[in-house]
């Protein structure tokens, strides 16, 4: 896969494989407040945000992908790059601030996202598409004064 900055996929390896299944070992070691467990069906698009990574858990964003597979859509509009994987089963994927991300359920999925703090509904630090372009100008102009 091409180098994308803002974004990491990494398929995991089971830590256990035997006659009952798989364990994977994820965020082991890793201070945590919150894991939320998404189900999404087929079809389904979701996320279509960003983060400013004013809040831990959004920088980076961690996903563990557990069952099914998705389309990960991502774009920086600093680097004026993006990229499209599909990920499975046994897939962790990082979002940094700053980059536009949405999935696609190309199969019912579920996955989990790991928080180092608890999820504040009134301060998400989540924002929609529709402000990324005036976003990513702002920041463009602040780093050249």
């Amino acid at each position: 896969m091409d180098e994308f900055e803002g974004v990491k996929i990494t398929k995991l390896e089971p830590a256990s494989l035997d006659a009952r299944g798989s364990v994977y070992e994820w965020c082991k070691g890793q201070k945590g407040l919150q894991v939320s467990v998404f189900k999404r069906e087929k079809g389904m698009p979701f996320a279509n945000h960003y983060h400013k990574g004013e809040d831990p858990s959004k920088n980076p964003e961690k996903f563990f992908v557990v069952s099914g597979k998705v389309k990960l859509m991502a774009y920086n509009g600093v680097t004026n790059k993006s990229l499209e994987a599909v990920v499975d089963c046994g897939t962790e994927i990082l979002i940094f601030p700053d980059i536009l991300h949405t999935f696609e359920a190309l199969t019912d999925v579920i996955f989990l996202e790991y928080r180092s703090t608890p999820f504040d509904k009134d301060n998400p630090d989540s924002y929609p598409a529709e402000t990324y372009g005036e976003y990513i100008k702002q920041k463009k102009d602040n780093k050249g004064n």
